[in-house]
């Protein structure tokens, strides 16, 4: 199963350009290099608007997908609202409650949960217990926010996850290793904790300094990451456009 993740996309009103950055641009010229790709699912892991949740900003994109024919799947991030998506992207209204899911079989155990509030709610992580326990396996998860820190100073001390413990017990206590890819830091990050392998994908908007305590924009090269997963080999990279290519997708 190949599957394509971009995130944080920050997209704003018509003709607005956030930073002085065409988010709208970045997100087309994406879609548009994705379509020259053969993969199973894109995976847009949270942040879909520059503020706050707007409809309009959902029906954009969601028009810009459904004209691609690129299958997707989408998960909240802190700017987004979970209502508004369900409405726009005609997702379950269980979703408004948890937002946690999976894919089915035949499908590799691939997992998705929402930390849009800044936390994983506990009927997620009660959710996510019940389902680890009938895995015999690895698994692969998508979540908006990095459940640990993850080295970069200005998101670890003012914008991380919160009320993690919880959900780091049911993660850690599962047997096998389980690969999060998330977003919310805007910066190219990996840490492996037990048996945790966390890595971040850059955004669709800019990327932060890593290296400083204070916010600062890096550069505003956009990426997305290609995953191969088949519920036992796990390879993947980034490919960022406009820059050298980071790993070649084979």
């Amino acid at each position: 199963m190949r599957i394509f993740q971009i995130t944080d996309l920050h997209i704003g009103g018509a003709g607005e350009k956030p930073f002085d950055v065409d988010v709208r641009a970045n997100f087309l010229r994406i879609l548009e290099t994705l379509k020259s790709h053969t993969f199973d699912l894109l995976v847009i892991s949270g942040d879909l608007c520059y503020q706050d949740g707007e409809a309009a900003i959902y029906q954009w994109i969601r028009q810009e997908l459904e004209q691609s024919g690129l299958p997707y799947c989408i998960i909240p991030g802190n700017h987004d609202d979970d209502q508004l998506l369900i409405e726009h992207f005609g997702l379950p209204a269980s979703y408004c409650d948890s937002f946690f899911f999976h894919l089915p079989t035949p499908a590799p155990p691939t997992v998705f949960l929402n930390s849009g509030k800044g936390h994983v709610a506990p009927a997620q992580t009660k959710q996510l217990e019940a389902y680890l326990e009938g895995i015999a396996g690895p698994v692969c998860l998508f979540i908006h926010h990095p459940p640990l820190p993850m080295g970069v100073p200005y998101m670890d001390q003012n914008h991380a996850m919160r009320e993690c413990d919880d959900l780091l017990d049911v993660l850690t206590k599962h047997p096998y290793p389980i690969s999060i890819f998330t977003g919310h830091y805007h910066v190219e990050k990996s840490l492996r904790w037990k048996n945790l392998d966390i890595h971040i994908t850059p955004s669709c908007f800019f990327q932060i300094n890593w290296r400083k305590e204070e916010f600062e924009v890096d550069h505003h090269n956009c990426a997305f990451r290609w995953i191969d997963w088949d519920g036992e080999y796990l390879r993947h990279g980034l490919l960022y456009l406009e820059t050298p290519v980071n790993a070649t997708v084979v």
